[in-house]
């Protein structure tokens, strides 16, 4: 196949995608700017994810996670109220063994720690041996033989549920990895998860003594986003190959008594199987907290819970939290909710959302979904907005907006599936925006490329009006009522050998006849059509629509023979002063109206706006009757019929060259007011008589009759004259009996 042949065969192909790539329409611009939306929207990169997450967020604010009673959580809150009245942090672990104590006589389910006890306790007698200088042996070995407050701690813990929090590491220095091998084995419901788990090297967790007594140990460490913000928490990670829990998991688990399982498959972690009752989360096990808001009636002052002055009702059947929210202990994190919160409430919350399965959800497929969805709004609109228009478009995209939208809500409030459609609307609002630019572009561009194409043809006015409403051009050629005139100059050739040896001179005459009559012409609301040489050619009724085109073509036409008598005295004047010879500039003026083609017409490498069709080669025909009738301006039959009031004369009945059906033409002498003047009264009722007995083929009568129509008026004796020969031929070769008054021109 040689390269032409592929090339065709290639164009054939791409023949019904044309329309993407129609710059004038915006849709090219517009799907790279979907093209590249889409991609951004694959790729997700940390500012696109932030702005989503605080979509999101504002779904939270505006309708928080709605509570019901009684409460399954409650904290014991190492508050100001605590310290105050206990001392500064750390406390002795005597202290937190009575609040184990009692909180487990009060019935607490769980009981877990949001801390570590990563080292002894400093406060302990028998460390205080070891630390006080300047003790007497006696006064060391009394110390070394009280009980060790780590001791006491453990032998509360161990009688107790109670889970020590931990806390995974990014660096090995410093972590202790103190109860690694005493974390639980999770059971595993298809692929693998660790693979899918974040993982960390090491590490922290509690001293020996008490890790030992512990009914569990999980993760107090909380993921916060590149805000600050605390959304998505990892119900478990990894140190190496052991998986390890979540604080609030490990509660669970201990406080139901049951394994929990992990479910995956190849494309991530499913959820997580609490008590048979499965948690979904995301692929990596992370689970989206929806937030209540902050309750400080959760919180029980831990001075309360050790002094037992507390209403065991409180803890009794309660998972309890054991955690902070004085400011100097610096435990603070932010939610969605919240900026400054203790970080025992997200554990709090988290807690809350599986107990209660109102957790958050947001499934991996629903990126999919909102990527196909981007896709197709965007699609959708590039493919109407230049069809249907911006206004329709909006409206649509409104809809779509307000429908994606109502419908993100309704999922959030009713399931607790979190779908983004912010991103699908921005990109599709892009892509509207783009579209309508380019629009804007397209219109300029069409009215600059209308103002260029017809301002040396049209009024500065019909331009205006034109280049503001392009689309009453139809380019292609569309059919419509017109009138049109053709002006030529009269013995042109003569007056141009007058110039032979001055063709500059020739030229600066011609373009001072065209001004003028241009000049009337476009100030009438017409169109030049064309110049040829010494001739005009020009229409109305296009491209702009104008009701009165007969009208405004006639009074053209009147204004024309008065400018071209007003420049008349300036030549002789001017050729007088000169000291040559002056020769008059006369004109023949034709006028026809009817429906024609109008539009760009030509080739696809040049066109022109113009016109065909046989009302314009009438007018044309009519124009080089003039100099026959010794009239300037010659009317056809339609052009009269629309302006009935102007002073015109019945001509003749004539088929003119190249054309078979007859049409009356009129001689133009002036507009309403002329019909007052006598003289064309006169003229006028003579030349009706003798069309009458010309018509009624009574010759002697009618050659009486012309010669009194030239006689009183002399400027008609070149219109006598050519009826006086047409009758002298007719009475020397009669016409045949069917002649029904119809003169056939033999000439242009």
């Amino acid at each position: 196949m040689g390269n032409r042949a592929l090339a065709r065969t290639i164009k054939a192909m791409l023949r019904p995608f044309r329309w993407i790539f129609t710059a004038r329409s915006g849709r090219f611009s517009a799907m790279i700017v979907l093209a590249a939306t889409l991609f951004l929207q694959i790729y997700d990169p940390p500012f696109l994810s932030n702005f989503r997450d605080r979509v999101f967020d504002l779904y939270q604010q505006s309708m928080p996670r709605e509570v019901t009673y009684p409460r399954p959580v409650v904290v014991i809150d190492i508050d100001e109220k605590s310290l105050l009245k206990l001392g500064q942090w750390p406390w002795p672990r005597s202290y937190l063994a009575k609040l184990v104590e009692n909180a487990t006589k009060a019935g607490a389910a769980v009981i877990g720690f949001d801390m570590l006890f990563a080292e002894s306790d400093r406060l302990s007698p028998d460390k205080m041996s070891e630390n006080i200088q300047g003790l007497d042996p006696e006064t060391k070995a009394r110390l070394a033989g009280l009980p060790s407050f780590d001791d006491m701690f453990a032998e509360q813990i161990h009688n107790s549920r109670v889970v020590l929090g931990i806390s995974v590491s990014p660096v090995s220095d410093g972590a202790n990895n103190y109860g690694l091998e005493r974390i639980p084995s999770f059971a595993v419901l298809g692929q693998d998860p660790r693979e899918h788990m974040k993982s960390f090297p090491s590490l922290i967790g509690n001293i020996d003594t008490l890790d030992q007594a512990a009914a569990g140990r999980g993760m107090i460490s909380l993921d916060q986003d590149f805000d600050g913000i605390v959304r998505r928490v990892p119900l478990a990670n990894r140190v190496g190959d052991k998986i390890i829990p979540s604080l609030a998991l490990d509660m669970l688990r201990v406080a139901t008594g049951r394994n929990v399982v992990i479910q995956a498959n190849e494309n991530g972690i499913i959820g997580f199987k609490v008590a048979g009752t499965l948690v979904p989360t995301d692929t990596k096990g992370r689970i989206w907290i929806k937030y209540s808001e902050y309750d400080p009636a959760l919180y029980v002052s831990a001075v309360d819970v050790i002094n037992g002055t507390i209403d065991n009702r409180e803890l009794a059947g309660k998972l309890v939290l054991v955690g902070t929210s004085a400011t100097g202990l610096k435990d603070l994190r932010a939610s969605p909710l919240t900026s400054n919160l203790p970080g025992v409430e997200m554990h709090l919350q988290m807690l809350e959302n599986i107990w209660t399965q109102t957790y958050l959800f947001r499934p991996e497929f629903i990126a999919i979904f909102e990527w196909l969805g981007t896709l197709l709004t965007g699609l959708t609109l590039i493919v109407l907005v230049p069809f249907v228009g911006a206004r329709t478009t909006l409206g649509l995209l409104v809809l779509v907006a307000t429908v994606a939208i109502s419908s993100s809500i309704y999922f959030f409030v009713y399931h607790s599936v979190l779908i983004d459609v912010s991103y699908t609307v921005t990109a599709s609002t892009l892509v509207y925006v783009t579209l309508v630019y380019a629009n804007y572009l397209s219109t300029e561009q069409e009215r600059t490329r209308i103002r260029t194409a017809f301002a040396h043809y049209l009024s500065p006015e019909l331009v205006k009006r034109l280049s503001a409403s392009p689309d009453s051009l139809v380019l292609g050629g569309e059919e419509r009522e017109m009138t049109f005139l053709f002006c030529d100059v009269r013995e042109f050739t003569v007056i141009s050998e007058g110039y032979k040896h001055d063709p500059q001179g020739l030229t600066h005459l011609i373009n001072r006849f065209l001004t003028p009559m241009t000049s009337e012409i476009l100030d009438h609301s017409g169109t030049i059509d064309k110049y040829m040489g010494d001739s005009i050619m020009a229409f109305w009724n296009a491209p702009l629509e104008n009701d009165q085109h007969p009208k405004d073509a006639v009074d053209a036409a009147l204004k024309m023979i008065r400018k071209l008598a007003a420049l008349n005295v300036e030549l002789k004047r001017e050729a007088e002063a000169e000291n040559r010879a002056f020769k008059p500039l006369r004109v023949g003026i034709g006028l026809n109206t009817g429906v024609c083609i109008v539009g760009n017409l030509g080739s696809e490498q040049r066109f022109d706006y113009s016109v065909l069709g046989d009302p314009v080669n009438l007018a044309s025909r009519l124009e080089g009757q003039t100099k026959e009738y010794g009239f300037s301006i010659i009317l056809g039959e339609s052009t009269a019929g629309a302006i009935p009031g102007y002073a015109m004369i019945e001509l003749d009945l004539i088929a003119v060259k190249g054309k078979e059906e007859a049409v009356k033409i009129y001689g133009l002498l002036g507009d309403e007011a002329h019909t007052q003047n006598p003289e064309y009264i006169e003229a006028s009722t003579n030349i009706e008589i003798f069309l009458n007995l010309y018509r009624r083929r009574k010759w002697e009568d009618a050659l009486a009759q012309i010669k009194i129509v030239g006689t009183t008026n002399p400027r008609l004796e070149k219109f006598a004259r050519l009826y006086r020969d047409r009758i002298n031929e007719f009475m020397v070769s009669p016409p045949p009996d069917e002649w029904d008054g119809v003169f056939r021109a033999s000439s242009k």
